[in-house]
């Protein structure tokens, strides 16, 4: 079969799809005739759909799929396995690394070093984890995790997620957005991007954090209206500082003023990424793939609707 990527993958990709096929890379995020296609990262948007004539079914990597357009895939029969709770626990393990890079300002302070500024050292001060209040938005498979590690740091951990119960959201306390940023000394991103999220984090929104709250973002970068607000955030100290893993614009502009700022740290999308879930997510897709094939329907098939268009 002919399996197209639309970005590089790992050896462990290769091995796991060997079975159906070898896999080819087309960074255009082109279907190129492919009856497997596997989307990491590029948009795959309807009009990509329609044209790709012979696709069989779509493997999204990671738990995210706001790039794949699944109303289409669903009306064309083209079914879509995903891996919803695969990375969970490395995603969570990045994110509070980025927690505490900003939390201890380890930027200022490496800065510091490289500059042979030695003795500006004692102005750039931390944040204190233990007692401090950590407020996760969005409660699932990666923001509990989240939450469960920062409390082991000790922590205070309240969350804001419509789509959870409070006798379901275990021992963190569930508050309404407004609150979450008032009381908040980090905040830290895990909702999916959807119509209701979709710029949710705007000037409005971030006037309303504790001064001095650390902002981390490792869900989607849209859900942030753009890099203006928060640099403007930073400028008036409504913000003590930044670290983003996701980015309103990706490959973000690197010359922007936020980007300059030394109270921001900066990943590209990939703080989640380590060898056992290139090998657990690969492996997840390829047994969901070769289920669809086979005619049955994966556990990680995100629309089965279109089960039932192709059949």
């Amino acid at each position: 079969m002919r399996i197209v990527a639309t970005a590089e993958v790992p050896p462990v990709a290769r091995e796991a799809f060997a079975p159906l096929g070898a896999i080819e890379v087309n960074g255009r995020g082109e279907p190129a005739n492919a009856e497997i296609l596997i989307v990491r990262g590029t948009p795959f948007g309807a009009a990509a759909i329609e044209s790709a004539v012979d696709l069989r079914v779509i493997a999204r990597t990671g738990a995210g799929y706001d790039n794949v357009d699944v109303a289409a895939a669903t009306r064309a029969g083209i079914p879509i396995v995903f891996a919803p709770d695969v990375g969970a626990r490395p995603m969570a393990e990045g994110t509070v690394a980025l927690i505490l890079a900003a939390a201890k300002r380890l930027r200022e302070l490496g800065d510091i070093v490289h500059s042979s500024a030695w003795d500006t050292r004692y102005e750039v001060m931390g944040l204190d984890l233990e007692g401090a209040c950590v407020g996760v938005v969005g409660l699932g498979a990666i923001g509990r995790r989240v939450a469960a590690l920062c409390r082991a740091l000790g922590m205070v951990a309240i969350a804001h997620d419509p789509a959870v119960t409070p006798d379901s959201a275990g021992p963190v306390e569930l508050v309404s957005l407004g609150d979450l940023m008032a009381r908040a000394d980090v905040i830290t991103l895990h909702c999916a991007l959807n119509d209701r999220t979709r710029g949710l984090f705007d000037a409005e929104l971030l006037a309303q954090a504790k001064p001095g709250a650390v902002f981390v973002n490792a869900a989607r970068g849209a859900v942030v209206q753009d890099e203006d607000v928060l640099a403007d955030a930073l400028a008036n100290g409504r913000l003590s500082a930044v670290a983003l893993d996701v980015h309103p614009s990706e490959p973000p502009a690197i010359g922007h003023r936020l980007y300059t700022d030394p109270r921001v740290i900066c990943t590209p999308h990939a703080v989640g990424l380590t060898r056992r879930w290139n090998e657990q997510v690969f492996r997840c897709l390829a047994e969901g793939v070769t289920q669809v094939l086979a005619g049955r329907r994966p556990p990680n098939l995100l629309n089965p609707e279109a089960l039932r268009v192709a059949g």
